[in-house]
Protein backbone atom coordinates (compact mmCIF):
# COMPACT_ATOMS: atom_id res chain seq x y z
CA UNK A 1 0.00 0.00 0.00
CA UNK A 2 2.49 2.67 0.94
CA UNK A 3 4.73 1.56 -1.88
CA UNK A 4 1.70 2.27 -4.02
CA UNK A 5 1.45 5.70 -2.97
CA UNK A 6 4.96 6.51 -3.61
CA UNK A 7 4.87 5.46 -6.68
CA UNK A 8 1.66 7.86 -7.34
CA UNK A 9 3.35 10.59 -5.87
CA UNK A 10 6.51 10.13 -7.61
CA UNK A 11 4.00 10.39 -10.80
CA UNK A 12 2.03 13.27 -9.80
CA UNK A 13 5.43 14.79 -9.13
CA UNK A 14 6.57 14.45 -12.87
CA UNK A 15 3.15 15.65 -14.40
CA UNK A 16 3.19 19.07 -15.96
CA UNK A 17 1.06 21.90 -13.54
CA UNK A 18 -0.85 23.83 -15.58
CA UNK A 19 -3.00 26.93 -14.99
CA UNK A 20 -5.69 28.95 -15.83
CA UNK A 21 -3.65 31.36 -17.63
CA UNK A 22 -1.49 28.83 -19.51
CA UNK A 23 -5.52 27.58 -20.99
CA UNK A 24 -6.58 31.26 -21.30
CA UNK A 25 -3.47 32.17 -23.27
CA UNK A 26 -3.37 28.82 -25.72
CA UNK A 27 -7.07 29.70 -26.58
CA UNK A 28 -6.26 33.07 -27.41
CA UNK A 29 -3.49 31.87 -29.82
CA UNK A 30 -5.91 29.52 -31.64
CA UNK A 31 -8.68 32.07 -31.54
CA UNK A 32 -5.56 34.22 -33.54
CA UNK A 33 -4.52 31.66 -35.39
CA UNK A 34 -8.16 30.97 -36.62
CA UNK A 35 -9.23 34.62 -37.22
CA UNK A 36 -5.39 34.60 -39.20
CA UNK A 37 -6.54 31.44 -41.09
CA UNK A 38 -10.56 32.11 -42.06
CA UNK A 39 -10.66 36.24 -41.58
CA UNK A 40 -13.52 36.12 -39.29
CA UNK A 41 -15.34 34.67 -41.50
CA UNK A 42 -18.88 33.83 -40.61
CA UNK A 43 -19.51 29.74 -41.30
CA UNK A 44 -23.28 30.28 -41.63
CA UNK A 45 -24.25 32.95 -43.65
CA UNK A 46 -22.78 33.91 -47.17
CA UNK A 47 -21.39 37.44 -47.41
CA UNK A 48 -22.11 38.12 -50.50
CA UNK A 49 -24.63 40.83 -48.73
CA UNK A 50 -21.47 42.69 -47.05
CA UNK A 51 -20.48 43.28 -50.37
CA UNK A 52 -17.15 43.58 -51.16
CA UNK A 53 -15.37 42.00 -47.94
CA UNK A 54 -12.03 43.80 -46.45
CA UNK A 55 -10.51 40.39 -45.61
CA UNK A 56 -12.43 36.90 -45.90
CA UNK A 57 -11.40 33.53 -46.60
CA UNK A 58 -12.10 32.48 -49.68
CA UNK A 59 -12.51 28.91 -52.01
CA UNK A 60 -12.67 27.98 -55.64
CA UNK A 61 -14.70 25.00 -56.21
CA UNK A 62 -13.13 22.68 -59.28
CA UNK A 63 -15.92 20.81 -59.19
CA UNK A 64 -18.13 23.52 -60.62
CA UNK A 65 -15.93 26.13 -62.34
CA UNK A 66 -13.09 23.46 -63.73
CA UNK A 67 -9.72 24.35 -65.47
CA UNK A 68 -10.68 26.27 -68.80
CA UNK A 69 -13.85 27.93 -67.50
CA UNK A 70 -14.44 31.09 -65.92
CA UNK A 71 -12.59 31.75 -62.46
CA UNK A 72 -14.69 31.87 -59.56
CA UNK A 73 -14.21 32.41 -56.05
CA UNK A 74 -17.06 31.55 -52.93
CA UNK A 75 -17.09 32.35 -49.32
CA UNK A 76 -16.73 30.46 -46.16
CA UNK A 77 -20.13 29.52 -45.56
CA UNK A 78 -21.04 28.56 -49.37
CA UNK A 79 -18.16 26.06 -49.21
CA UNK A 80 -19.75 24.03 -46.20
CA UNK A 81 -23.66 24.60 -47.50
CA UNK A 82 -23.33 24.62 -51.25
CA UNK A 83 -20.49 22.79 -51.98
CA UNK A 84 -19.79 20.32 -48.99
CA UNK A 85 -19.18 17.39 -51.22
CA UNK A 86 -17.11 19.32 -54.19
CA UNK A 87 -13.46 19.40 -54.74
CA UNK A 88 -12.34 22.88 -52.98
CA UNK A 89 -9.17 25.01 -53.27
CA UNK A 90 -8.70 26.67 -50.43
CA UNK A 91 -7.26 29.90 -51.55
CA UNK A 92 -6.82 31.39 -47.52
CA UNK A 93 -8.03 34.58 -47.11
CA UNK A 94 -7.87 37.75 -49.57
CA UNK A 95 -8.89 40.93 -49.61
CA UNK A 96 -11.81 42.92 -51.98
CA UNK A 97 -13.52 40.18 -52.60
CA UNK A 98 -17.78 39.17 -53.46
CA UNK A 99 -18.84 36.12 -53.27
CA UNK A 100 -19.53 34.18 -56.10
CA UNK A 101 -21.25 31.54 -55.33
CA UNK A 102 -24.59 30.51 -57.85
CA UNK A 103 -23.73 33.92 -60.15
CA UNK A 104 -23.55 32.89 -63.87
CA UNK A 105 -20.17 32.03 -63.71
CA UNK A 106 -21.75 28.30 -62.10
CA UNK A 107 -23.85 26.81 -65.09
CA UNK A 108 -26.35 24.23 -62.75
CA UNK A 109 -25.86 25.64 -59.39
CA UNK A 110 -27.72 27.94 -57.12
CA UNK A 111 -26.46 29.37 -54.48
CA UNK A 112 -28.83 27.77 -51.21
CA UNK A 113 -27.84 30.98 -48.90
CA UNK A 114 -28.28 34.13 -50.87
CA UNK A 115 -29.70 33.20 -54.13
CA UNK A 116 -30.50 36.20 -55.41
CA UNK A 117 -27.38 37.31 -56.93
CA UNK A 118 -25.80 39.93 -59.25
CA UNK A 119 -24.54 38.00 -62.89
CA UNK A 120 -20.60 38.39 -62.27
CA UNK A 121 -19.05 40.92 -59.43
CA UNK A 122 -16.80 43.02 -61.76
CA UNK A 123 -14.59 44.36 -58.78
CA UNK A 124 -13.30 41.06 -58.28
CA UNK A 125 -10.06 40.17 -59.20
CA UNK A 126 -8.42 36.33 -59.89
CA UNK A 127 -5.05 34.55 -60.56
CA UNK A 128 -4.05 31.35 -60.93
CA UNK A 129 -4.92 30.16 -57.49
CA UNK A 130 -8.29 29.41 -58.30
CA UNK A 131 -7.48 26.68 -60.52
CA UNK A 132 -5.20 25.62 -57.75
CA UNK A 133 -1.93 26.63 -59.63
CA UNK A 134 0.42 28.71 -56.92
CA UNK A 135 4.04 30.51 -57.50
CA UNK A 136 5.88 31.44 -60.65
CA UNK A 137 5.81 27.77 -61.67
CA UNK A 138 2.26 27.46 -61.84
CA UNK A 139 2.10 23.90 -60.03
CA UNK A 140 -0.18 22.85 -57.31
CA UNK A 141 0.62 23.00 -53.56
CA UNK A 142 0.72 20.34 -52.13
CA UNK A 143 2.53 19.01 -55.43
CA UNK A 144 2.68 14.94 -55.31
CA UNK A 145 5.53 15.46 -58.59
CA UNK A 146 7.82 17.79 -55.98
CA UNK A 147 10.03 15.29 -53.64
CA UNK A 148 11.47 18.98 -52.29
CA UNK A 149 10.21 20.23 -48.80
CA UNK A 150 9.10 23.66 -49.15
CA UNK A 151 7.07 26.10 -47.31
CA UNK A 152 4.51 28.72 -49.50
CA UNK A 153 5.05 32.34 -48.78
CA UNK A 154 1.94 34.98 -49.67
CA UNK A 155 2.59 37.94 -51.23
CA UNK A 156 0.88 41.05 -49.42
CA UNK A 157 0.55 42.69 -52.48
CA UNK A 158 -0.61 40.24 -55.29
CA UNK A 159 -1.60 37.31 -52.20
CA UNK A 160 -0.41 34.78 -54.82
CA UNK A 161 1.70 31.99 -52.93
CA UNK A 162 5.49 31.14 -53.68
CA UNK A 163 7.72 28.09 -52.84
CA UNK A 164 10.19 29.95 -50.87
CA UNK A 165 13.13 28.71 -53.22
CA UNK A 166 11.29 30.46 -55.91
CA UNK A 167 11.44 33.85 -54.71
CA UNK A 168 14.87 35.62 -55.98
CA UNK A 169 15.72 36.08 -52.13
CA UNK A 170 16.49 34.12 -49.12
CA UNK A 171 13.75 33.66 -46.61
CA UNK A 172 15.06 33.98 -42.99
CA UNK A 173 15.15 29.95 -41.44
CA UNK A 174 13.40 31.88 -38.54
CA UNK A 175 10.40 33.49 -40.60
CA UNK A 176 11.64 36.71 -39.03
CA UNK A 177 9.78 39.19 -40.97
CA UNK A 178 6.40 40.73 -41.57
CA UNK A 179 5.51 40.46 -44.66
CA UNK A 180 7.07 39.81 -48.29
CA UNK A 181 6.49 41.81 -51.29
CA UNK A 182 7.38 39.33 -55.16
CA UNK A 183 9.58 40.27 -57.68
CA UNK A 184 6.76 41.51 -60.22
CA UNK A 185 4.56 43.52 -57.53
CA UNK A 186 8.23 45.37 -56.94
CA UNK A 187 8.40 46.34 -60.19
CA UNK A 188 4.62 47.09 -60.33
CA UNK A 189 4.16 49.19 -57.79
CA UNK A 190 7.54 51.33 -58.29
CA UNK A 191 6.78 53.62 -54.72
CA UNK A 192 7.68 50.35 -52.67
CA UNK A 193 11.50 50.90 -53.87
CA UNK A 194 11.37 53.97 -51.15
CA UNK A 195 11.26 50.75 -48.69
CA UNK A 196 13.03 48.45 -50.14
CA UNK A 197 16.17 51.22 -49.70
CA UNK A 198 15.85 50.83 -45.55
CA UNK A 199 16.13 46.67 -46.05
CA UNK A 200 18.59 43.93 -46.03
CA UNK A 201 17.53 42.30 -48.93
CA UNK A 202 19.32 38.86 -50.42
CA UNK A 203 19.18 37.53 -53.55
CA UNK A 204 19.96 34.01 -54.51
CA UNK A 205 22.71 32.32 -57.19
CA UNK A 206 21.93 29.02 -59.02
CA UNK A 207 25.53 28.74 -57.69
CA UNK A 208 25.33 29.54 -54.34
CA UNK A 209 25.68 26.13 -52.63
CA UNK A 210 22.63 24.34 -54.52
CA UNK A 211 20.08 26.28 -52.30
CA UNK A 212 17.73 27.52 -55.40
CA UNK A 213 17.36 25.70 -58.74
CA UNK A 214 17.33 27.95 -61.89
CA UNK A 215 13.64 27.46 -62.88
CA UNK A 216 10.98 28.67 -66.10
CA UNK A 217 14.10 30.25 -68.15
CA UNK A 218 14.88 32.69 -65.54
CA UNK A 219 18.35 34.20 -66.03
CA UNK A 220 20.98 33.44 -62.99
CA UNK A 221 20.21 35.47 -60.12
CA UNK A 222 23.28 37.47 -57.77
CA UNK A 223 24.16 37.18 -54.52
CA UNK A 224 23.67 41.06 -53.13
CA UNK A 225 26.49 41.44 -50.31
CA UNK A 226 26.86 43.93 -47.52
CA UNK A 227 29.74 46.93 -47.17
CA UNK A 228 31.93 44.01 -45.03
CA UNK A 229 31.80 41.61 -48.17
CA UNK A 230 29.53 39.14 -46.50
CA UNK A 231 25.93 37.93 -47.88
CA UNK A 232 23.64 40.17 -45.91
CA UNK A 233 20.43 38.18 -45.18
CA UNK A 234 19.30 40.51 -42.07
CA UNK A 235 15.25 41.74 -42.49
CA UNK A 236 14.41 44.34 -41.06
CA UNK A 237 10.57 44.90 -39.55
CA UNK A 238 10.64 48.98 -39.53
CA UNK A 239 9.88 50.64 -42.24
CA UNK A 240 10.94 54.63 -43.71
CA UNK A 241 8.35 57.05 -42.71
CA UNK A 242 8.26 57.94 -46.43
CA UNK A 243 5.16 56.82 -49.27
CA UNK A 244 2.23 54.35 -48.26
CA UNK A 245 1.99 51.81 -45.90
CA UNK A 246 2.34 48.75 -47.46
CA UNK A 247 -0.96 47.22 -45.94
CA UNK A 248 -2.45 49.77 -47.70
CA UNK A 249 -1.79 48.54 -51.23
CA UNK A 250 -5.05 47.94 -53.11
CA UNK A 251 -5.34 44.50 -54.78
CA UNK A 252 -6.75 46.79 -57.71
CA UNK A 253 -2.92 48.00 -58.06
CA UNK A 254 -1.35 44.09 -58.27
CA UNK A 255 -1.28 41.62 -61.12
CA UNK A 256 -0.21 38.01 -60.85
CA UNK A 257 3.06 37.45 -61.17
CA UNK A 258 5.10 37.13 -64.03
CA UNK A 259 6.51 33.09 -64.80
CA UNK A 260 9.86 34.99 -65.59
CA UNK A 261 11.59 38.21 -64.86
CA UNK A 262 14.90 39.36 -66.44
CA UNK A 263 18.21 39.52 -63.96
CA UNK A 264 17.55 42.94 -63.04
CA UNK A 265 13.86 42.45 -62.33
CA UNK A 266 14.90 39.50 -59.61
CA UNK A 267 14.29 41.57 -56.37
CA UNK A 268 12.04 40.55 -53.57
CA UNK A 269 11.76 42.59 -50.33
CA UNK A 270 10.71 40.90 -46.80
CA UNK A 271 10.17 43.29 -44.19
Amino acid sequence: MAGAEGAAGRQSELEPVVSLVDVLEEDEELENEACAVLGGSDSEKCSYSQGSVKRQALYACSTCTPEGEEPAGICLACSYECHGSHKLFELYTKRNFRCDCGNSKFKNLECKLFPDKAKVNSGNKYNDNFFGLYCICKRPYPDPEDEIPDEMIQCVVCEDWFHGRHLGAIPPESGDFQEMVCQACMKHCSFLWAYAAQLAVTKLSTEDDGLVRNIGGIGDQEVIKSENGDQDSTLKEDVPEQGKDVQEVKAENSEPCASSSSKSDLQNTMI
